[in-house]
């Protein structure tokens, strides 16, 4: 994988929550789609709760991404080592890591289709 899901930080503290990525290889983060599924004893469900899509952005070796629950306007800064940190915002009112059987997934999708409904 391209990206790491390091951690989930702060669950439940509306304003300071957010999932922590970090970048392995030199990337395109509007390549990966980030999801909060169902989790159960045999491992992720097919349930899909909340979705991020990120928009095109590169992404270097070293930097970290950072999600957070709460709106926000997408940023970056420069962290330690000359890395970047780049912030992004699902715009989620409340909490949502704090809900039992649920868990990150990050999709690796540089290629997809789509059709408007009317050619459906």
């Amino acid at each position: 994988m391209r990206l790491q899901i390091s951690s989930v930080a702060d669950k439940g503290v509306a304003d300071k929550e957010r999932i922590i990525l970090k970048v392995l290889v030199d990337s395109d983060i509007g390549d990966f789609v980030l999801l909060q599924a169902g989790h159960n004893e045999n491992g992720v469900t097919i349930a899909v709760f909340h979705t991020l899509w990120f928009p095109y952005k590169k992404v270097s070796n070293g930097d970290l991404v950072v999600v957070y629950t709460k709106s926000g306007t997408n940023s970056e800064n420069t962290i330690a080592g000359g890395r970047t940190a780049h912030f992004f915002y699902w715009g989620i009112p409340t909490p949502i890591w704090n809900t039992k059987n649920r868990a990150p997934v990050l999709l690796y999708a540089p290629e997809w289709e789509t059709k408007a409904p009317q050619e459906l």
